[in-house]
């Protein structure tokens, strides 16, 4: 609910899809090299459906949990992206990958308490760098957030409860922090995919 409302605020008349990697069965690359010609996985579509919604995007946003540290399906995407882009470019050092130029931001987030500098700094170097990295190689450009933030924003938790009827922490956050951490983001990415877009 609160995620909603934060989308509702941030995006107003913007028509915004929620794609959870979570609800798609994703596989790892083999390495094949099928998709050469095609741009899509002869072995995973859902893969398929994620890259298809990707490339009609006018701007993506990553929002990425800290696991160890990339979450594995944001893995097995990059890779697939960057196999697609390796064999063309390999045949073609001037190839403009389909994802060339679209904007992307990055929100990164953890278990660690907010207030640690300690930990938005691990969160930079854990996430926030390698997935820039990885959209980079595909050509996407990556939007920060301003000074400070050039690859993106991270923020931790407020709280952490262990509830005695439960196996899972409590989490809580400070969504006014976070509104006010990803705002700069969400208009930056806005405002790259406006510029972006052709002149009719």
């Amino acid at each position: 609910l609160v995620r909603d409302q934060l989308l509702a605020e941030f995006c107003g008349a913007v028509e915004v899809e929620i794609l959870r990697l979570i609800d798609y069965e994703l596989i790892p690359c083999r390495m094949c090299g099928k998709c050469f010609d095609s741009l899509h996985c002869a072995d995973d579509p859902a893969f398929n459906q994620v890259f298809d919604r990707l490339t009609h995007a006018d701007a993506v946003i990553i929002v990425s949990p800290h696991y160890t540290p990339i979450p594995s399906k944001l893995v097995m995407l990059f890779e697939k992206l960057e196999e697609m882009v390796y064999l063309r470019t390999s045949v073609d050092p001037n190839y403009r990958f389909v994802l060339y130029g679209k904007p992307v931001g990055i929100i990164a987030h953890g278990g660690q308490r907010d207030e640690d500098a300690r930990a938005l700094s691990y969160y930079k170097t854990a996430l926030l760098d390698p997935i820039a990295t990885a959209l980079s190689i595909v050509h996407m450009k990556v939007i920060g957030a301003g000074e400070g933030w050039p690859y993106g924003v991270a923020f931790g938790v407020q709280d952490i409860r262990l509830e005695r009827s439960s196996i899972f922490l409590d989490i809580r956050h400070n969504w006014d922090l976070v509104k006010a951490r990803i705002a700069p983001l969400v208009r930056n990415v806005a405002q790259a995919a406006l510029e972006a877009r052709p002149a009719r």
